[in-house]
């Protein structure tokens, strides 16, 4: 059984019910307002002209008015179709913002990490970007500071560290933490597993950056519980001078597995784990995001590239 078709002139204006009136009709309406012509509001909506033709008996129905009146060679709008005009585009203008889904791509996503991470991080983060946007510039920032207050203005997307208080309006995720491994050169004494973790001390221990933050501000790299306490501390500025002096001194630099064993490779060095005693401890960092960015799915889309690579290096 049919309900009976609520006309426009039946509808009350200040409480229509929209469960009496067919939504798809106003898609039509605006081709045929538009252009005026039956076979041309068809070809637009890729309907057959019949089609068009029943829906426009049906919204006569509904408005009580002929909305096209033909004249000798064309049709011309009536009165009330000239007023609705306006009116259907701006219904669907609305429409469509409330049923849109695209995320736009940005023009640069900037992520605040430690040098150590940008080394196996960043290659795949770009990589990332390649594939869902072409045009969207990649910025690691290896030395920010303030990271936290550059967030919050949007002038930092994510941040890779840690924080002791997250303030409100921020999200923060752990991630599994990270094997860590011992850096020194070639032929170094403690390389050969003679030396306990507790005993490396009595070797240069080296500090990255001119604070415990590492420039980070309030989010720091979380390097410091890896630092070999002893007798002698250098502070250096950078990982590259870390690993320089690690080459031509009898310094250990305790850094995560992925990171050490770039390192390793890049500067001829030689990573190793104490076998008397305890281990090095696991290197713990976090993902630290504005609330803005919380359901954004190219920023989850980042977060999880960060999440797996975190994960692929544990294994």
């Amino acid at each position: 059984m049919t309900a009976k078709l609520a006309t426009w002139n039946e509808a009350d204006p200040e409480n229509i019910d929209l469960a009496h009136f067919d939504l798809n009709l106003l898609v039509v309406l605006n081709a045929l307002l538009q252009h005026k012509n039956i076979t041309h509001a068809s070809n637009a909506l890729s309907l057959s002209q019949p089609a068009t033709s029943r829906a426009l008996t049906r919204l006569r129905e509904m408005f009580n008015d002929e909305l096209l009146s033909r004249t000798q060679r064309s049709f011309e709008l009536t009165p009330l179709a000239t007023v609705l005009l306006p009116k259907v585009q701006a219904a669907l203008g609305n429409i469509d913002k409330v049923f849109a889904n695209r995320v736009f791509a940005p023009e640069r996503f900037s992520v605040a990490m430690p040098d150590h991470i940008a080394f196996f991080l960043a290659p795949a983060l770009t990589a990332y970007f390649r594939e869902i946007s072409a045009t969207t510039v990649f910025l690691p920032q290896v030395r920010a500071s303030n990271v936290l207050g550059q967030m919050s203005d949007g002038g930092v997307d994510l941040a890779i560290g840690l924080a002791d208080d997250t303030p409100p309006g921020f999200f923060c995720r752990a991630l599994p933490p990270i094997p860590s491994l011992c850096l020194s050169r070639r032929g170094h004494s403690a390389a050969k597993g003679s030396i306990a973790w507790a005993d490396l001390g009595r070797f240069l221990s080296l500090r990255i950056g001119t604070v415990y933050n590492t420039a980070f501000g309030e989010i720091y790299d979380g390097l410091e519980p890896l630092r070999p306490r002893g007798r002698e501390t250098m502070t250096v500025p950078d990982i590259h001078t870390a690993a320089r002096l690690v080459h031509d001194t009898d310094a250990v630099l305790v850094l995560p597995a992925p990171s050490a064993l770039f390192l390793a490779r890049s500067f001829g060095l030689e990573t190793f784990v104490p076998h008397k005693g305890s281990a090095p401890p696991a290197y713990q960092v976090s993902l630290i995001w504005h609330e803005r960015w919380h359901r954004n799915s190219i920023h989850s889309g980042v977060r999880s590239v960060v999440a797996s690579h975190v994960i692929q290096g544990n294994k």
